[in-house]
């Protein structure tokens, strides 16, 4: 925009006679020309694959070369150009690094020069050697400036950047405190009750058959009675691996509390969520827990039921912990679905 406005004023001038308009044309061609081609680069996203998908350092060198060849060609009007480059320079210079902002400081001071020297050469009756010295100094004490004070706000950012980095992952340690279990690294309840309620929404929605299972720990007391509840923990552990690694991907696993574990079965019908299930009991009757000097076997009971369209969570949770409890008084470490008991 401030290049298009300096086309503009540039076309002004000429109009009131303030130049004689003489490259006037071929300027504003190659001015034009590279704005659309910048703005077209970064809002179709064709530069998305550069580091800096903003272009900031390109747009800054193709400002800076606009302004200077702007200042040689506006004739008596040539203090316009060198205010626009300031604008320009303060519009980029704040987002670069310390070796990027000395470079564009340096370059633009060059590009400057190189012009008012031209002027001096070709037009010293309108480009006065001793005004030009005076800008150039100027503009020298103007760019060390900004490049200062740039490199000021950059480390201000710096500053800030890490107290950003230590809140980030502080948010994220709470985040996982409050969706996962400490011992078993799965989900909570909390997290398992949230993921339910969008299972069932998604299910009311599209009218997919999903499934839930409890799965218990037999005799978990009496674990922690005779090894002492380290053990217990590691049982824990025990079961959570069993179920993550004999579950898909898709599915879902959490400690539901004590040693009950929640299961998540996604778009299944009743048959094949019992024989993952089938499948899980049986891994873990064959995944005895090792712990100090002790080794132990361990078993465990699962309900399985299939979420009806319309009941709530705690309707389809309630009917697969009666398919628990029915496993448990046939004689524990078996699966039972809650359709068939």
């Amino acid at each position: 925009m401030l290049l298009l406005a300096a086309v503009a004023a540039m076309h002004g001038m000429a109009a009131f006679g303030v130049n004689d308009g003489k490259g006037l044309w071929p300027w504003t061609v190659v001015s034009v020309t590279g704005i659309v081609t910048l703005f077209a680069a970064i809002r179709f996203g064709w530069s998305a694959r550069f580091k800096d998908p903003s272009l900031t350092v390109v747009q800054l060198l193709f400002a800076v070369a606009c302004s200077a060849s702007a200042y040689r060609i506006a004739g008596a009007g040539h203090g316009a150009p060198l205010l626009m480059v300031s604008v320009v320079l303060m519009f980029g210079m704040f987002g670069l690094r310390a070796v990027q902002a000395w470079l564009i400081g340096g370059y633009s001071v060059l590009a400057y020069g190189l012009a008012m020297y031209s002027g001096v050469h070709a037009r010293p009756d309108i480009y006065d050697p001793r005004v030009q010295l005076a800008y150039f100094i100027c503009l020298i004490l103007f760019v060390c400036g900004l490049t200062a004070v740039s490199q000021r706000i950059a480390a201000m950012r710096d500053r800030l950047r890490a107290p950003r980095a230590e809140l980030a992952e502080a948010l994220e340690r709470i985040s996982l405190l409050a969706t996962c279990d400490d011992l078993t690294g799965l989900l909570n309840r909390r997290a398992m009750s949230e993921l339910l309620e969008r299972e069932r929404q998604r299910s009311d929605r599209a009218g997919h058959a999903w499934c839930v299972a409890i799965l218990d720990i037999d005799h978990f007391k009496r674990i922690n009675d005779v090894h002492g509840h380290a053990a217990g923990d590691e049982a824990l552990r025990v079961i959570a691996r069993v179920c993550t690694t004999t579950m898909r991907s898709c599915d879902a696993v959490a400690r539901w509390g004590g040693e009950e574990f929640v299961l998540l079965f996604r778009d299944v019908d009743p048959a094949h969520a019992v024989a993952v299930a089938e499948r899980i009991r049986a891994s873990v009757a064959g995944s005895p827990v090792s712990f100090g000097a002790s080794t132990f076997g361990l078993t465990a009971s699962i309900g399985v039921a299939t979420h009806r369209r319309g009941d709530e969570i705690a309707q389809t949770l309630s009917r697969a912990d009666r398919a628990l409890y029915t496993a448990k008084v046939a004689g524990r470490d078996r699966v039972r679905d809650a359709a068939t008991g």
